[in-house]
């Protein structure tokens, strides 16, 4: 009796705990159910840690710490953190060298804007590699990140990084000159920018470089390699002066050379522009294996006084392709290139204007054609002859008027003309042009010759004189 007694507790207290373990389990499904349902999950409070209230030093390690707040950037706190904490490490790194650096060199230089020194800063930043998360704490509010780096392993591999750009870029700088030697001026420009370049990352540094000649400052000498080309670039015309006259018909082809160290350079652009009656933008040629460019200079304006065929060099389109296109043009913009201007003589043709007028077939009192026609070739810088001898041109003017009637009370004129140039020289005829029934309308037969005659000079002065300054410039 008494064992049958121990057994039936045994199996109660069994029974009791199955029970009991049956209420934690659907306790706990219940607690998961309404985490999934969206309860808010509360930050167990943890003591800060001494790093976030003081600033930790170490000697063997760059340290950079960052915070975010929860409130304020509830989505992307954990990333802002760290790249303040990047921030802060890449502070503690940067140190700010004085000397013979490639940018102090451009700071000084007043050819480049702050803005432009400022962004090639910001291209030239440390790069950090293998830092590692010393520690992270976050409450409800804020969360914060400890970074830290090896300093002696840093330094090192920065050491032997630096030394293989060195050396890239001195085999380009070598490249170059060899290429400059031999006058291939695009081939040598585009291998010092690739030396220029593949030491970017150090353009803050003081790049010292051994050679067999000495130790130079490697980034400061490959650039100042393509200053001393550009400086010794040289622009040449086969012609002191371009002369437009009757004889060349106003128009007369230029040769133009690129030259460096005496001799000609091939793949270089070199733009041209003067003043013509219309509008004109610099134009670009590229010069060929004789480093030559073939300008035609015409159509040039005759109230420029002091007119000339301007030309410099656009190193522009020397620019390596695969290599930041920006810091490349804030660096040629920096370089010297010489301007040439050729001056243009143009000798204004030599007119003599004659006249037959005549109104209803008798001479006319006065010559109106004439005057007009005379009076818009001085206005467009041409020369008048009192006589028909020694001039470039003669003009002959031919009209007359007839009846056409009367309309509404209205007496109508018909004015023809006929206008010729010829070249004295050779007889040629370089333009001619009839122009039949200009109306003239007046109350009377000889107001509407008149005013037939004043429609024809406005035709000369609207039309006929740009016509024949066309065909003969």
């Amino acid at each position: 009796m008494k064992t049958y007694h121990v057994t039936g507790r045994i199996t109660g207290l069994v029974v009791i705990a199955l029970v009991t373990l049956f209420l934690m389990s659907f306790s706990g499904c219940g607690a998961s159910k309404g985490a999934v349902k969206g309860e808010k999950e509360v930050t167990v409070p943890t003591t800060a840690p001494e790093w976030v209230g003081s600033r930790p030093h170490n000697s063997g390690y760059y340290i950079g710490i960052g915070t975010s707040s929860k409130t304020a950037q509830p989505l992307d706190y954990q990333a802002i953190a760290k790249k303040n904490a990047l921030n802060d490490l890449a502070s503690e790194i940067s140190v700010r060298v004085q000397g013979e650096t490639f940018l102090n060199s451009l700071e000084v230089n007043k050819n480049f804007s702050e803005e432009f020194i400022s962004t090639i800063s910001t291209t030239t930043d440390e790069k950090i590699e293998d830092y590692e998360i010393a520690g992270q704490w976050e409450n409800d509010k804020e969360y914060w990140v400890y970074y830290r780096l090896n300093k002696a392993q840093f330094q090192q591999q920065k050491r032997e990084k630096k030394n293989h750009a060195l050396n890239a870029a001195n085999d380009y700088y070598l490249k170059g000159k060899s290429a400059e030697e031999s006058t291939n001026i695009p081939a040598a420009f585009d291998l010092y920018m690739r030396g220029l370049f593949a030491m970017k990352e150090y353009w803050n540094d003081i790049n010292e470089y051994s050679t067999e000649s000495g130790k130079i400052y490697l980034d400061n000498e490959i650039y100042g390699s393509m200053q001393r080309i550009s400086d010794g670039l040289r622009i040449k015309a086969n012609v002191p002066k371009v002369v437009l006259n009757a004889g060349n018909r106003y128009s007369q082809d230029v040769t133009i050379t690129s030259e460096y160290m005496g001799k000609p350079v091939k793949g270089l652009t070199i733009m041209h522009q003067y003043t013509k009656n219309g509008y004109m933008k610099p134009k670009a040629n590229i010069t060929g294996d004789n480093g030559e460019i073939y300008v035609n200079v015409s159509d040039v304006s005759s109230s420029e006084k002091a007119n000339a065929l301007m030309l410099s060099f656009n190193l522009d389109p020397l620019a390596s392709s695969d290599l930041d296109r920006t810091i490349q043009l804030g660096l040629l913009k920096g370089m010297r290139t010489e301007k040439r201007n050729v001056p243009i003589e143009l000798m204004t043709p030599l007119f003599f204007v004659g006249s037959t007028e005549k109104n209803y077939g008798n001479i006319a009192q006065g010559s109106i054609l004439a005057s007009a026609m005379s009076a818009e070739l001085v206005k467009g810088g041409m020369r008048i002859s009192g006589s028909s001898g020694e001039t470039d041109f003669v003009v002959n003017i031919v009209s007359n008027t007839t009846e056409g009637g009367s309309s509404q009370g209205f007496v109508v004129a018909y004015l023809e003309m006929t206008v010729e140039v010829t070249k004295p020289s050779t007889g040629e005829v370089v333009y001619r042009e009839t122009v039949p029934a200009i109306k003239g309308l007046q109350l009377n037969k000889d107001a509407a010759g008149i005013d037939a005659y004043k429609k024809g000079k406005e035709k000369i002065e609207q039309q006929l004189v740009k016509s024949i300054l066309d065909a003969i410039m």
